[in-house]
């Protein structure tokens, strides 16, 4: 079972540090004391088995929160503090929870919202006198085919899908991760995403079970360049887990190399595509290093596929490939989609029966799912990507469905059509999200002071890394032959 292998891992390292923020570091004696404090408080106040909501930043009280759902047997969905209250309200409201933990400070109206549910405020952590491991209790765990965790991702009405990830799905990941990577075990491992991102359990798991340390990097941090330069400079990392273009940020600087950072062997890249130019330029400043390019949706668990980037693979590839399927999944090509099968496949979406007969079904016995990418494998084995087949993207490594954007921008009483392009680069990365709208803008405003308007109204509403990059104004919006707005049209005259 994943949380008894954890729990031992820890009672052999209780003095290492299991988690290390900026200014403080935890052992893993004081993450089982906060777990247990936390399934403690559960079992005082959940009203019933359903999820946990954990509400906070993707730090050492956060994560002792999940693990403290787990153990009471509840799966716990991950919500990131900076989440929009309108998006919260409607995770809140598809999840049900049977309590809200919030670790992180609330505003008013967060508070208000979380009034109506049993919610309890856990933003310190007080060391337990003596506290005996032998407390820890995982006979109530979930384990094999329960739900682990609920990640609520976009969706093409504006209203969150929640990913039902079970143990088994997690384990597997996680095994894989340990045995197919060069440098897993007992090391210092980069936590850049917040937890409501599916990339985060590449980190968080692996290390967990190996008895290795989480750097985790908080928002402040993240969206600071200088604090980013200042914490990567002055902190050991041994595996280098992120998005792709959270590294570009990196590579801008000449100092970001293997003899300034000689610990640093292994980077793994996920949550959108790696481009040649930006593994040409890793290589060549961590020339020694470890790269791999790995592949899958938050309903496969994380990742299924994975390469390792060397010279050779830069000389027979203009577009990386996306590697080969991982220990109990099957790749399929039907009808150009690349479809996964296998022991990584979500349960489906939480409580929502109807998207998740679209997009999951059984194939040969097995589970599988539609990923609404276009992709074929090579004469060496190796899956490629070709985009999406529908209007979903990855920018700034989150996925984003383009018609969940506009959703949001039609709902607006000023917009009364809206399409949103995604912009890409010549090595066919996403660049910017270009909002074409027929609106009615006020007379007295320019355009850029209505786009700052509207940039405003979205934010309440909109997870900033979906918002708009640019607006395009137009009196109307091209039809094709079947009466639909022609995006084709639209990117030829726009793009």
């Amino acid at each position: 079972m994943l949380l008894k292998r954890i729990l031992e891992s820890a009672r052999l390292n209780l003095i290492k540090i299991a988690v290390a923020e900026k200014d403080a570091a935890y052992s893993y004696l004081d993450l089982l004391d906060a777990v247990t404090q936390f399934q403690a408080k559960i079992a005082e106040e959940a009203t019933s088995s359903r999820p946990v909501l954990v509400f906070g930043r993707n730090d050492f009280l956060m994560l002792a929160a999940m693990l403290g759902a787990m153990l009471s047997g509840r799966a716990y969905v991950p919500v990131d503090a900076h989440t929009p209250d309108e998006r919260l309200e409607m995770i809140v409201a598809a999840s049900k929870p049977s309590l809200i933990f919030s670790t992180a400070e609330l505003t008013d109206a967060q508070r208000g919202l979380f009034s109506a549910f049993t919610h309890v405020e856990m933003r310190t952590f007080e060391k337990t006198a003596d506290f005996d491991v032998a407390r820890v209790d995982t006979s109530n765990a979930v384990s094999a085919d329960k739900i682990a965790y609920i990640i609520y991702t976009s969706g093409t009405t504006g209203v969150p899908k929640g990913v039902a990830v079970s143990v088994r799905n997690l384990e597997t990941f996680s095994d894989w991760m340990i045995s197919d990577f060069e440098q897993i075990k007992e090391n210092q491992i980069l936590e850049q995403p917040p937890y409501s991102f599916d990339l985060s359990i590449f980190s968080i798991y692996p290390s967990l079970l190996t008895a290795g340390t989480l750097v985790s990097l908080s928002k402040d941090e993240t969206s600071n360049f200088k604090l980013l330069f200042e914490r990567l400079n002055t902190t050991v990392i041994n595996t280098w887990i992120s998005t792709p273009s959270f590294v570009d940020i990196f590579l801008l600087d000449p100092s970001f190399t293997q003899e300034n950072h000689p610990a640093l062997t292994q980077f793994i890249f996920c949550g959108e595509e790696l481009t040649h130019k930006t593994a040409e330029k890793l290589l060549a400043k961590f020339p020694s290093a470890t790269v791999y390019n790995t592949f899958g949706p938050t309903e496969a668990t994380g990742a299924i596929s994975s390469v390792k980037i060397t010279p050779e693979i830069l000389e027979s590839y203009g577009r990386l490939p996306i590697g080969k399927a991982k220990p109990g999944v099957s790749l399929h090509i039907l009808d150009g989609e690349i479809i996964i099968s296998g022991n990584s496949v979500a349960t489906g979406y939480f409580e929502n029966p109807e998207k998740t007969a679209a997009a999951f079904f059984m194939l040969a016995g097995m589970p599988a799912y539609h990923t609404g990418d276009a992709g074929f494998i090579d004469e060496k084995g190796q899956l490629n990507y070709q985009g999406r087949l529908d209007f979903q993207v990855k920018f700034n490594g989150y996925r984003i469905e383009l018609q969940d954007i506009e959703a949001h921008l039609i709902a607006l009483s000023s917009v009364n059509q809206a399409i949103v392009l995604a912009k890409e680069n010549d090595q066919h990365k996403v660049t910017a999200l270009i909002a074409v709208l027929v609106a009615d803008k006020p007379s007295a405003l320019t355009e850029r002071e209505f786009s700052k308007m509207l940039k405003g109204e979205l934010a309440k509403t909109l997870m900033d890394y979906m918002m708009p990059t640019k607006f395009v104004y137009r009196s109307e919006l091209p039809l094709n032959q079947n009466g639909k707005i022609d995006r084709k049209r639209l990117e030829a005259e726009i793009l």
